[in-house]
């Protein structure tokens, strides 16, 4: 008999009439790892969070150890020992990850909290279940494979049974969900379920028992993974046959676009990029590579306007915009797309138009004489909805829509600008197959229109597909500047990005 099953779950949400779930089912047997794919707006986050007490299904039941239960919110699925990670974290940054681990239930005696009690908890905890963090250290000062465990501990430290981890190796390096399929694999022999929700069906065959694959809203196949295979999943996801085929075009390097000299920027009192310099060129994709935590985030944001250098220069076709705006520099044909698509990549309480329009509305033909025109707006954006395959309506608000679907309209508002360098971070995180392969063609037309492309991603796969050179950070420095000439692996990469390899002449002789 399952563990968990959920029958016949039916989901509306009334406020844009959409139907997110038509009769989906899922049935888990108890210590095993079964997984949860589908396309984006499948219905996959909506069923878990019904499951975590987090929305209310319009009908349906659900069952746990052959007994009915009802679950109206997150206290409720605690108390059947349910618990989600989401892809998002919800941890307070300036909190130890010992206190993240207890918020909310510290072991307390009136109003007094015994904080040695709490290192002792969340050490039992860590060295129980295999997955080690530093518990003493702000949140903040965390990789994001690190806050993850956070997260995953605080689901034991209450109870957790049934751990619901919602794409969790979207932004992960090769050696961190490595890591993670260890834990995984620990907690399973400890009698935990896992509810393992992706897009990547490699991971899905290695780390799952079972597989539930939606479309639509509907369940429409279940199987045991070693009775089934990749293109079998990838059939049922799409509803048609689908071959994952991508080539990248020969590089026609040009003209140099982006221009970073000595670059180094400074977090409070410690230096967290060094002297960094690098070149994009017209036609040409430049990613970058490390372990989170190693300056990306920083160098990112110094290139953009949204951190001030402590020193060096950033040129844009020919311009010195180191002082400049992000406004302005977005004006002189710098796009972006961030990692984080919530707190920076978008605005969730407004529509999709607003969104596709943020940074132009005040522009012919958006705008006439101070007026907007509400009209070619909707236009614009309905015409980018359908190119890029977004699940939602001009004023669907982006807070209703899946993560992969707010990328998507990040997507469509910076590569509709017109921009002469982008630069792009984790751009296919959350996204499906399909989604994925239509981001690789959008970058690979910027590369055949001249423009240049600057792409930061943890995916070494990603980088492999579609970056001309591979810059690898470690520390806050460039370690190596690698040709992908086609005989780069993904082995050679990670002996740069974990320190064990530097040739200073490498680095030198590639940066042109």
């Amino acid at each position: 008999m399952e563990y968990l099953q959920m029958l016949d779950i039916h989901k509306v949400y009334e406020s844009n009439n959409v139907v997110a779930l038509k009769g989906a089912k899922l049935e888990v047997k108890r210590g095993t790892v079964h997984a949860l794919v589908g396309e984006n707006g499948a219905g996959k986050s909506t069923l878990m969070k019904i499951l975590c007490g987090l929305e209310a299904m319009n009908k349906g039941k659900i069952f746990i150890n052959g007994h009915i239960v009802r679950i109206r919110n997150p206290q409720d699925a605690f108390r059947f020992g349910i618990g989600m990670v989401h892809q998002h974290f919800s941890l307070a940054e300036d909190f130890t990850a010992a206190q993240n681990i207890v918020l909310g239930n510290e072991p307390h005696k009136g109003p007094f909290v015994f904080k040695k009690r709490i290192l002792e908890i969340a050490e039992n905890l860590y060295l129980d279940s295999g997955l080690r963090v530093p518990l003493d250290v702000p949140v903040k000062a965390l990789s994001i494979g690190e806050k993850q465990k956070v997260e995953i501990l605080r689901i034991l430290y209450r109870g957790g049974d049934i751990l619901i981890l919602d794409e969790p190796t979207s932004v992960l390096t090769e050696q961190e969900i490595a890591e993670l399929f260890e834990n995984i694999r620990t907690l399973k022999k400890k009698g935990k379920t896992i509810i393992f929700i992706t897009h990547k069906l490699n991971e899905v065959m290695s780390i799952s028992d079972e597989v539930t694959v939606l479309r639509q809203g509907e369940t429409v196949f279940e199987n045991k993974v070693q009775n089934t295979t990749k293109e079998e999943l990838a059939y049922h996801m799409v509803g048609e046959r689908f071959s994952f085929h991508f080539q990248r075009k020969k590089l026609q390097r040009g003209k140099i676009l982006l221009e970073v000299q000595n670059l180094s920027v400074m977090d409070t009192t410690i230096y967290k990029v060094k002297d960094v310099s690098f070149q994009v060129h017209e036609g040409e994709v430049v990613g970058l590579a490390g372990v989170a935590g190693n300056g990306q985030l920083q160098l990112v944001e110094a290139v953009v306007g949204l951190r001030k250098a402590s020193s060096g220069k950033v040129f844009l076709c020919g311009k010195d915009i180191t002082t400049l705006t992000p406004k302005q520099r977005r004006e002189t044909g710098l796009g972006y797309i961030p990692e984080d698509r919530l707190g920076v990549g978008s605005s969730l309480d407004s529509t999709i138009a607003e969104n596709i329009v943020v940074d132009r509305y005040h522009v012919n033909p958006f705008s006439k004489w101070g007026l907007l025109s509400k009209r070619t707006i909707e236009s614009h954006a309905a015409e980018l909805i359908s190119r890029f395959n977004v699940k939602g309506k001009v004023r669907s608000l982006v807070r209703f829509l899946s993560g992969g679907n707010i990328q998507k309209v990040i997507l469509a508002r910076e590569l509709s600008a017109d921009p002469s360098v982008v630069v792009v971070c984790e751009p296919t995180w959350g996204l499906d197959i399909r989604s994925s392969l239509a981001v690789y063609n959008f970058i690979e037309d910027l590369k055949e229109r001249k423009k240049g492309v600057f792409l930061v991603s943890c995916n070494l796969d990603e980088l492999l597909h579609l970056a001309d050179r591979i810059l690898v950070i470690f520390r806050g420095s460039i370690y190596a500047n690698l040709s992908n000439d086609g005989s780069l692996t993904k082995a050679h990469i990670c002996e740069y990005m974990t320190g064990t390899r530097c040739d200073f002449r490498e680095v030198k002789s590639n940066v042109v």
